[in-house]
């Protein structure tokens, strides 16, 4: 009995070793971030201007590559199925993490991952054109609630964070059946409709203003923004929890099961690249917004969000 009692203890005492050692020989390779996207999409450019910044962090060589297809899919499927050593990591979106799993076929599912860290998180805001009739959301909502089935509001594609922001609009002030859909493929689209009056409705962040003469009336955040103390925020309009609040976020994602330790060093590692002066100076210059969240806060947040994504699927229909 002794025998055995010392044998299971020896066994712990050696997974404990080898765990502290996973951890402390970390990383014994380049880490590959993993881009769902092709080159030159502003993904693509995030991830480039991040990773110098996270090697050196790290202590070790990082480099970006691109694996592009099925709307993000194809690499989180691929990334899902690999050893989970902390050496290959996804930076996937609220539409790869959350939307995709619970309305595609794919391998994975919100227990597939391990979550690192959230590098940027931008909210949506609900606009208009530039020379719309409608100057509040009082205003549209009272024209909605009027005259249903005569306004359209467009998106990016069905399942897109356009389609979503609109979805938690008009569902969220009981508006939903009132109001039609328009796909567009691509933003750039849409607002060719948006200025032609064929859709009077748009959902995307604060970046769509640089391309377009677009007035915002709510943003989908817990409070109001800096840069548009006037706009007021979904809650304050009238849209309750949780579809007041939504992202445009993204993250660095590990397959399930990666040992604790390598998780915090990576997540460490993020902290400091996204606080360094070059990556900061990079987002002001590319009007990302950064919000880091550690590895733990990442994963509640993320777990969140894929709850609150089912009510916006199934308000959406997809």
């Amino acid at each position: 009995m002794q025998s055995k009692l010392f044998a299971a203890s020896l066994l712990g005492a050696t997974a404990a070793m080898l765990t502290a050692a996973n951890a402390n020989d970390f990383p014994e390779r380049p880490i590959n971030l993993i881009v769902p996207f092709n080159a030159g999409g502003g993904t693509d450019l995030l991830i480039r201007g991040f990773a110098p910044h996270f090697a050196e962090a790290i202590g070790g060589p990082a480099y970006t590559s691109n694996m592009a297809g099925g709307a993000g899919t194809v690499a989180a499927s691929a990334l899902a199925g690999q050893v989970a050593d902390g050496h290959q990591l996804g930076y996937f979106s609220i539409t790869i993490a959350t939307i995709q799993p619970q309305i595609s076929d794919v391998p994975y599912d919100i227990d597939s991952w391990t979550p690192i860290c959230a590098v940027a998180a931008s909210p949506t805001m609900f606009f208009v054109a530039a020379d719309s009739p409608f100057t509040t959301m009082d205003e549209v909502i009272e024209a909605v609630r009027d005259n249903p089935g005569q306004y359209l509001y467009g998106s990016s594609g069905p399942g897109a964070i356009t389609h979503l922001s609109m979805v938690a609009a008009f569902e969220g002030l009981g508006l939903g059946e009132n109001v039609r859909h328009l796909p567009f493929q691509g933003s750039g689209p849409a607002m060719q409709g948006m200025a032609a009056g064929t859709i009077q409705f748009f959902g995307d962040t604060e970046l769509l203003m640089q391309g377009g003469d677009l007035r915002p009336l709510m943003v989908f955040n817990s409070e109001r923004l800096d840069a548009h103390p006037d706009v007021p925020t979904a809650r304050e309009v009238g849209v309750e929890a949780p579809l007041d609040e939504l992202y445009l976020w993204g993250g660095l994602f590990a397959p399930a099961g990666l040992d604790e330790g390598v998780r915090d060093q990576l997540s460490d590692a993020c902290e400091v690249a996204a606080n360094s002066d070059g990556f900061v100076e990079f987002a002001d210059r590319t009007g990302t917004v950064l919000r880091y969240m550690d590895a733990e806060e990442f994963d509640a947040f993320y777990r969140e969000a894929y709850g609150a994504a089912q009510i916006l699927i199934d308000a959406s229909g997809l």
